[in-house]
């Protein structure tokens, strides 16, 4: 019996050894495609090696079981058929084991005779990815009680109010001083005052609901953007977190007792600006300081 004829595809590539040498060694997974059904008809070892995955798992199948997110897969497309070309178009591949692999990839057809073939590039910058979130997170999060930070703070204060100011809505600002917290500082160490600073933001998160956000300002400061809330829904929130924070709290070295002072503000009446809803929030809070502390006062 015969064999089969080769395809130009294989008379270029799978018989050259000089472009296999070259196709193993590119610091680049690399896939060769059939347009008209997807199927892979070459992959190289880079590839292989970034999905973790044999050879025999790739060649014969279809390219979209490789893709985290189909929308990504037909963005590229999408891109592909405007430009005729992709370059370092940003996606997320899967790992033979689960995971997620970020990479870069680049896409052209390929000029073989008669045969209607499509390259698809992919470089691995999972490390790259992963890095790039540790520095958001040290930006944009408290690393002690992992709640946003100031600077993440005052990005969802501007969404909160700009949509408050479309839909003709309130929302509040609580500023949270605890009171007694140095006097644990001093009593049980900064190690129970740690302990004292997370079970807080713990407790915090349980007061408020899953789209309002909590943040720590610094030190025994915190801030909670509540939307769509008026003066006695408020009032109400401030409440529970000062209930919560008044019962006693384990740490290491016995209990520690603390209280809360809430000073309220609200968008736009009190300010529109982050600048004048804090201050007002202040203000406020530090008049329940002086009237007595664990309450909840209003600008």
């Amino acid at each position: 019996m015969s064999k089969p004829k080769k395809s130009s595809f294989e008379r270029f590539v799978l018989d050259d050894e000089k472009l296999k040498v070259f196709n193993d060694t590119v610091p680049a997974g690399i896939l060769i495609l059939r347009v008209d059904d997807g199927k892979v008809i070459f992959s190289n070892r880079f590839f292989h090696e970034t999905l973790g995955a044999g050879g025999e798992q790739i060649l014969g199948a279809s390219w979209d079981e490789f893709f985290v997110d189909t929308e990504e897969r037909q963005n590229l497309m999408l891109e592909f058929i405007e430009k005729d070309e992709v370059r370092n178009f940003e996606l997320r591949l899967k790992h033979k084991d689960g995971g997620i692999i970020w990479g870069l990839a680049s896409m052209s057809s390929l000029p073989i005779e008669d045969e209607d073939l499509l390259m698809f590039a992919f470089i691995d910058v999972t490390p790259l990815k992963i890095a790039e979130a540790k520095i958001d997170a040290l930006a944009n999060y408290d690393t002690l009680t992992e709640l946003p930070s100031r600077r993440l703070f005052s990005d969802r204060l501007g969404k909160a109010t700009d949509r408050a100011e479309r839909a003709e809505t309130e929302m509040a600002v609580l500023f949270i001083d605890l009171d007694g917290f140095k006097a644990v500082n001093d009593s049980l160490g900064h190690e129970a005052g740690d302990h004292v600073l997370k079970e807080v933001a713990a407790r915090l998160r349980d007061c408020i609901r899953k789209p309002d956000t909590v943040a720590r300002l610094g030190g025994d400061e915190f801030i909670v953007i509540i939307e769509h809330q008026n003066t006695a829904n408020a009032k109400i929130v401030g409440e529970r977190i000062v209930n919560s924070l008044s019962r006693p709290i384990t740490v290491p070295a016995g209990e520690a007792h603390i209280g809360a002072s809430i000073g309220i503000a609200f968008f736009p009446g009190d300010g529109k600006s982050e600048t004048e809803l804090l201050k007002a929030a202040d203000v406020a809070m530090y008049k329940v300081k002086k009237g007595g502390k664990g309450a909840v006062g209003f600008a």
